[in-house]
């Protein structure tokens, strides 16, 4: 009786594994944001600028993606939607790539530590991303540049409404990434005159 009741639990745990092992979650989807496209602000300003990992409230420094409900108090995080890092290391990268196209002479780096012997370091707080399915995304920030000895030299609070022009999470992505692109520019522009 023993060897029966053991028998028949072996064969019950095989067949929970073997279910186990064909249920399948979705595959995930990773976004970036790209700096493509971008016209130069100045042609010949040579000059180094280290931009700073970006701070970002504690809801959206995740891989996953943040979105919010439309009249509503309801935030989804997306398990399945995620950005290829995480959400302030995509919001450097994107500055970094923004500042490259649009400055095309300076030499342009992403830093974690120290700006190095770079002329100005670029500082980047996100007070929010509200992103909207289909409606439209709001870019809130501070932004500051301090040159090599650490002081700043120009402050800015930015604010950015951008349409989502299609109703999927990458014409969500496209306009995330359109907002960022406007806050670079006015980082650059801001730049060109230092």
């Amino acid at each position: 009786m023993k060897n029966i009741f053991s028998g028949l639990l072996i064969l019950v745990t095989a067949i929970l594994a073997l279910e186990a092992c064909s249920f399948r979650s979705p595959n995930s989807t990773f976004y970036v944001m790209n700096s493509n496209n971008l016209a130069p602000v100045a042609t010949n300003k040579k000059i180094g600028v280290a931009v700073a990992r970006v701070k970002v409230p504690d809801m959206l420094d995740r891989a996953q993606m943040v979105v919010y409900e439309p009249n509503s108090d309801k935030v989804q995080i997306m398990e399945f939607n995620r950005w290829a890092e995480v959400f302030p290391d995509v919001i450097q990268a994107t500055v970094t790539n923004d500042l490259i196209a649009y400055l095309p002479k300076a030499y342009v780096k992403r830093t974690y530590f120290d700006s190095g012997n770079a002329d100005y370091s670029v500082n980047i707080e996100i007070n929010n991303m509200r992103a909207y399915v289909g409606d439209k995304v709001i870019l809130s920030a501070w932004w500051n540049i301090a040159n090599r000895n650490g002081r700043v030299l120009k402050r800015e609070q930015v604010s950015y409404e951008v349409k989502v022009k299609g109703q999927n999470m990458t014409d969500l992505v496209e306009a995330q990434s359109e907002a960022v692109h406007l806050m670079s520019r006015t980082i650059a522009e801001k730049l060109v005159k230092m």
